[in-house]
């Protein structure tokens, strides 16, 4: 029986684990993440290219986009500011119809409407922050 001990033991210091060094493994996770990154500035600028990117639609010409609305899957409603002029859209598929020519421009600018989202965070924090200070105060009490 002792044979067997000492016969394992020399069996198993030759099996060793593939442990990878502290080096290798940074440089593989560095070069991941650099990899990652190309990967996402490339598809940014194919999205700026192909006009996909928000905000490239009506840049700075002389047309720009003010708001799209969306019908149906290939119909949409098109808010076009052209110099001072200011153009309700139809499009589809097959045309593009002028609805309604604005005589009063309308300023998105001045429309300040928040987001429900963002609304019902705000009201939730402020409400929340008062019940949190009622309650400090009467434990202090």
């Amino acid at each position: 029986m002792l044979f067997f001990l000492f016969a394992a033991k020399p069996l198993l210091a030759s099996v060793e684990p593939n442990v990878a060094s502290t080096g290798a493994l940074a440089t593989r996770v560095f070069l991941g993440l650099l990899l990652v990154l190309l990967l996402m500035f490339t598809l940014a600028w194919l999205a700026k290219r192909m006009r996909l990117a928000p905000g490239v639609i009506g840049s700075s010409s002389a047309i720009q986009t003010l708001a799209v609305s969306s019908l149906g899957s290939r119909e949409k409603l098109l808010l076009v500011q052209v110099g001072e002029e200011q153009l309700l859209l139809g499009v589809t598929s097959q045309q593009i119809t002028c609805l309604h020519e604005l005589k009063t421009p309308i300023d998105l600018a001045k429309k300040d409407t928040k987001p429900a989202f963002k609304q019902f965070m705000q009201d939730w924090l402020v409400k929340n922050k008062a019940t949190t200070t009622d309650s400090k105060e009467k434990g202090s009490k």
